[in-house]
């Protein structure tokens, strides 16, 4: 008789808190260009384990990434979900936010939309920084 697990991968994927990343920003970390595949990888690798990954990008990424068939399976294994064309991703990251009550990784001040943001200690509480500092990819929790 063998071994039987009584949770299912998805159900072990529920336990992980969710987390929401804007995926270009990422890819283009200090204005790269053209945005970089290598930093979604860093990402990934990095919280793979210890949240839940919703990553969304802008659908113009598609057209720029260094390296597009890495890009595509991210995409096939809906890692990433990308943008409608002419909706900027960084709607999609607060609405989701907003509905799921889980953070966003983004150096951007999502200034452009703060007609969406409830509330300016929302965004404080909710937005988290990062880094990618030889080949290690660091958030700033905030305290």
């Amino acid at each position: 008789m063998g071994f039987h697990c009584t949770y299912h991968s998805l159900e072990v994927l529920k336990l992980k808190p969710k987390i929401i990343i804007d995926i270009s920003n990422i890819a283009g970390y200090y204005n790269e260009f053209p945005p970089k595949i290598k930093n979604i990888d860093i990402m990934y690798n990095t919280l793979k384990y210890k949240y839940w990954i919703i990553g969304i990008a802008d659908w113009q990424l598609y057209y720029y990434i260094d390296y597009l068939e890495s890009y595509k399976n991210y995409l096939k294994r809906r890692i990433i979900l990308e943008a409608p064309p002419g909706i900027k991703a960084d709607i999609l990251l607060i609405m989701k936010a907003i509905q799921d009550d889980c953070p966003i990784i983004t150096n951007d001040n999502l200034r452009d939309h703060e007609d969406l943001i409830p509330s300016i200690s929302w965004l404080k509480n909710h937005r988290i920084p990062f880094d990618i500092i030889n080949g290690e990819f660091r958030i700033y929790l905030s305290k």
